[in-house]
């Protein structure tokens, strides 16, 4: 392959572990011409079959580049749909690098970019690795992290809109009970069980969109009863909006997003017991990482159940909360019946879920592949709810854009089966709300 080939003069040398940080890097990156070292190739098929965030990722990795080749070759560039063009590269050459450095995967990846900059002027090589980034400093190589490429985010969708309108829409609004927003002349594209917030100087009314395009009052301010759940009461109107879809049956997943406080798990808790309750569904799952990076639970002593109870102290906080000091008495004896029951991450793959509610907590640190497999497992009758905040991801591999959580509530806007919600609002404390926006 020659230097010409290359579609565009701004050039990218991905590593492997930038792949691994961001798998979907190659199929959204703008105008650029990204190179992939064999070597790189030869890694991913080297962890594969590791079990763990890394494998999976590198599988998914594979897929992606298999997808490229059924289009064009990859030897000749294949270019993706945001103008980028996809090159894998056989040209290191650790020959041009200082005597002292030996032959390794990582050097011969730093060769590709030394020997790209000698012809280009914007040549970039991309790596999560710390020590080859130092190395290629020093090599007079200009190198970054995924981050620093300042790639849109996956998970850019609040789930909601405010727009102004005249007093007359939202008071045909609450006669009517609902409107059609292309008879008042709006005629943007609005997602399924998206919010509409209307705004008319100091009077607001809030909607949600109907698969028919009708947008319609909220159930639960229809009805003041409604709106207190298991003597919880929505603080603002995100958590109003969170509550609508937590208990509406038409909608099988709800993704819950935004700064630690907003009220997340305490309403999807206490919606879950209320649809318990009223016999909507036989049995409540609930789930969380066991770890920030969701390996396996590890050596602590105990049956599943048991290993999982350390991790699972903040739903039992939260059950004291809303039920009171008989709260974790209540969970407990929940527990003992079936009818909540403690599942590990590990091992969600293989089941179906009928009639249940699975909720799944600190949902940011878990992997695309993850998340597919929890989707994957709902049954019929049943709903799953994805919590987690974005901006405290804990993984060292898993980051906004490659985060399962976020992918799903890009991907999953459209569905109709599916709604979301961003809380951009506190309500545990102001010192939580404040450590939330500063640190």
């Amino acid at each position: 392959m020659s230097n010409n080939s290359f579609y565009y003069k701004k050039i990218l040398v991905l590593d492997t572990s930038a792949l691994i940080a961001s798998p979907d890097l190659i199929k959204t990156v703008e105008d650029s011409s990204v190179l992939i070292p064999i070597e790189v190739l030869e890694e991913l098929d080297k962890i594969k079959n590791y079990r763990d965030h890394v494998g999976q990722t590198a599988r998914v990795i594979n897929r992606i580049l298999d997808s490229f080749r059924k289009i064009g070759s990859l030897y000749n560039g294949v270019e993706n749909e945001f103008g980028s063009k996809i090159f894998v590269v056989t040209n290191a050459d650790t020959s041009i690098l200082p005597g002292a450095l030996c032959d390794t995967i990582d050097h011969r990846i730093i060769s590709v970019a030394k020997m790209s900059a000698q012809v280009f002027d914007d040549v970039t090589l991309v790596s999560e690795d710390i020590a080859l980034r130092v190395k290629c400093d020093a090599l007079n190589v200009n190198c970054c992290c995924v981050k620093e490429l300042n790639l849109p985010s996956s998970a850019g969708y609040s789930g909601a809109s405010t727009i102004e309108v005249e007093q007359s829409v939202i008071d045909t609004l609450y006669q009517d009970g609902e409107i059609d927003p292309k008879e008042f002349g709006f005629n943007g594209h609005y997602y399924p069980n998206e919010f509409i917030v209307l705004k008319c100087g100091q009077s607001s009314a809030i909607t949600m969109n109907g698969k028919d395009g009708v947008w319609r009052k909220l159930q639960l301010t229809n009805n003041s009863k409604k709106s207190k759940i298991q003597n919880i009461r929505p603080r603002n109107k995100e958590q109003l909006m969170s509550m609508e879809l937590l208990l509406d049956p038409k909608v099988q997943m709800v993704t819950l997003t935004g700064m630690a406080g907003g009220g997340k798990t305490l309403l999807s808790i206490a919606a879950a017991l209320e649809e318990k309750q009223a016999g909507n569904y036989n049995k409540i799952v609930i789930s969380r990482p066991a770890e920030s990076t969701s390996k396996e639970i590890g050596f602590l002593p105990g049956d599943k159940k048991e290993k999982m109870l350390p991790w699972l102290q903040p739903i039992m906080d939260n059950l004291k909360v809303i039920l009171g000091e008989r709260g974790e008495a209540y969970a407990q004896m929940m527990i003992d019946k079936g009818d909540i029951e403690i599942e590990a991450l590990s091992y969600i793959r293989g089941r179906t879920f009928q009639n249940t509610i699975l909720i799944v907590d600190e949902a940011q640190n878990i992997s695309i592949a993850e998340a597919k497999a929890l989707i994957t497992r709902i049954g019929e009758n049943s709903k799953i709810v994805l919590l987690g905040d974005l901006d405290q991801i804990d993984s060292m591999i898993i980051n906004q854009k490659n985060s399962g959580l976020g992918v799903v509530v890009e991907k999953f806007k459209e569905f109709e089966g599916s709604g979301h919600v961003t809380l951009a609002k506190g309500e545990r404390s102001a010192l939580a709300s404040f450590a939330a926006k500063v640190m």
